[in-house]
């Protein structure tokens, strides 16, 4: 279920006004954090030689410092050239161009780094498209780039949880197991949800939209305890206000063989899908740059969306909810 809130908030969240640093933890030591882009660098340049290799890569930079100082930068070049030959070769010229405590060239590099990981990326999810046309193939990229990211950001706290992340061990999390904030966050996460199929299936009629809202609402207040009575009853939502977009959904609903991911899955298609047809009017081609283009405008139209239906408090404590650990997500509907 989270696949489609990052969509929906990620870009909100990030650009909103914070109300203020939250302070230090008494009696904890500040611990310097290791780069999450770095790791990413990494990660996805060297997952083919295994775990070793992309934490030699990891120590590598570790060891490097300031990598704008006299002593760092040559380090960090090394680095890059040893670990990391795609972006070496794509950002040769920026590489090349760096130099002693040249901060906005140095910014430029990231750049360059983080837009050939994306193009290759991207790249990659639109060729593992089995669609025979455009918009498949960019609702494929879509949901190919979003799993990514999400197991990207799964990756990065796994391999900080021993250096203060926030992985497994580490006391209880904000907003997560089975306290107050974390089943609040969760409905609140649901409403936001079913809004979004609820809004899609009842095209612009104001009516249906609140009485398909209403139903769901009515599903999910029984669940507890009385889990499969809630499954039964979101289902006969389904079948009743989102047809006709959500009827392959509802049907693996009712399949008490398909996997629930998959379902969840199927749900969350029809919402990017939606997006992706809006933002490719006049694009012919899936390419890596038109699926940049597309997810870019998707983006901006989930920020629009978000604006007139949460507060930005809301929003906000969503975004903060992203940040835990998914690692009951199954238990989502």
């Amino acid at each position: 279920m989270k696949l489609l809130v990052v969509l929906l908030l990620v870009a909100v969240v990030a650009a909103m006004p914070r109300k203020g640093k939250r302070p230090n933890r008494p009696n904890r030591p500040k611990q310097e954090r290791e780069d999450p882009g770095t790791i990413i660098r990494c990660m996805a340049e060297n997952w083919k030689n295994g775990e070793p290799q992309i934490k030699a890569c990891r120590d590598c930079f570790k060891a490097v410092g300031n990598p704008l100082s006299e002593e760092g930068l040559p380090k960090a070049k090394a680095c890059v050239s040893q670990f990391l030959p795609m972006e070496n070769e794509a950002c040769a010229t920026q590489i090349a161009d760096l130099g002693v405590g040249e901060e906005e060239k140095g910014g430029a590099v990231i750049e360059c780094f983080d837009e050939t990981l994306g193009k290759a990326n991207n790249d990659r999810c639109i060729k593992e498209s089995q669609s025979p046309d455009v918009v498949g193939k960019l609702t494929d990229g879509s949901m190919c780039v979003m799993a990514s990211h999400k197991y990207a950001f799964a990756y990065i706290k796994n391999v900080t949880k021993s250096n203060g992340g926030k992985g497994k061990g580490k006391g209880p999390r904000r907003g997560k197991g089975k306290g107050k904030k974390g089943k609040k966050m969760k409905g609140q996460m649901m409403e936001m949800l079913m809004k979004a199929h609820c809004g899609l299936a009842s095209e612009g009629d104001d009516s249906k939209n609140m009485d398909c809202q209403k139903c769901f609402n009515a599903a999910v207040k029984l669940g507890k305890g009385k889990k499969q009575e809630m499954l039964s009853a979101i289902t006969i939502c389904s079948e009743q206000h989102l047809t006709p977009k959500y009827d392959q959904c509802t049907n693996m609903l009712k399949d008490t063989t398909a996997e629930k991911k998959d379902t969840l899955q199927c749900y969350v298609r029809v919402l990017v899908n939606d997006l992706v047809v809006k933002c490719s009017a006049g694009v012919t081609e899936a390419t890596a740059d038109t699926l940049d283009s597309v997810m870019e405008c998707g983006k901006e139209a989930s920020v629009e969306w978000i604006k007139n239906n949460a507060s930005p408090e809301v929003a906000e404590k969503i975004g903060n909810f992203l940040e835990e650990d998914d690692e009951d997500e199954d238990d989502d509907f």
